[in-house]
C-alpha cells in the first residue's frame, strides 16, 4: 500500500522531514476535528475552555502568524479576522460548522504553499520578521515553534474526540486525505 501523503518522507532533507512532520500533525488534527456540526465543534470537557472549533480556529490563526505574517512578511488576514473584535479565538462563533473548517484549512493551505519555497537549500536558516530586541529568530524555529504548537493540540484533540464519540488512533487512516490536498 502506497504511503499517505502526509507522511513524512523515509529519507530527505531537513526541510522535507520537519514540513512532512508538520503535514502528519495537521492530517491528524484535522481528521481529529472531521466531520462534526457546530454543538460538537463547541463540545468543551467540564475542567477546560477548549473546544475541538476552537483548536481549529487558533491553529489556523498560528499558521497566519508564523507563515504569512512573520515568514513570508505579508498581512495575516486569517489571524486578524479572528481577533479583530476582541473574541477570543477559541471561541466559536456563528452557526455554520463548514466556515469553521474552512477557516481552517484555507489557512493550511496558505501555509503549505510558504512551505515550497522553504524547500530551498538555506531557506530554513533565514531570520524570521519576528523581532527581540534586533534578534530574529530563524525560519527554522518558527517552523519548530508550529509543530511544538501542534503536538500540544494534538493530544487536546484525541481527548475531546473520545469523549464526544470514542474516535480513538493515533494517525488518520491511510486513505483520509484532508481538504487542502488534490483529490485525482
Amino acid at each position: 500500500m502506497k504511503e499517505p501523503l502526509w507522511e513524512p518522507p523515509l529519507a530527505g532533507t531537513e526541510a522535507q522531514h520537519l514540513f512532512g512532520m508538520l503535514d502528519r500533525l495537521r492530517a491528524t488534527f484535522r481528521y481529529k476535528a472531521d466531520g462534526l456540526g457546530i454543538e460538537q465543534l463547541r463540545f468543551r470537557l467540564a475542567s477546560s475552555a477548549l473546544s475541538l472549533g476552537g483548536l481549529l480556529q487558533h491553529l489556523a490563526a498560528v499558521e497566519d502568524e508564523k507563515f504569512t505574517w512573520l515568514i513570508a512578511r505579508r498581512k495575516p488576514e486569517t489571524l486578524l479576522a479572528l481577533t479583530a473584535d476582541g473574541t477570543d479565538q477559541f471561541r466559536v462563533v456563528g452557526e455554520d460548522p463548514a466556515a469553521v473548517y474552512r477557516i481552517y484549512d484555507r489557512a493550511v493551505a496558505a501555509s503549505r504553499e510558504i512551505q515550497l519555497e522553504l524547500l530551498e537549500p538555506g531557506a530554513l536558516e533565514k531570520p524570521s520578521a519576528l523581532d527581540f530586541g534586533g534578534e530574529h529568530p530563524s525560519i527554522r524555529r518558527l517552523v519548530c515553534d508550529v509543530i511544538e504548537e501542534y503536538g500540544r493540540h494534538a493530544g487536546h484533540a484525541d481527548l475531546l474526540r473520545e469523549a464526544l464519540d470514542g474516535r480513538v488512533g493515533e494517525d488518520p487512516p491511510w486513505d483520509y486525505l484532508p481538504p487542502w490536498y488534490p483529490r485525482s
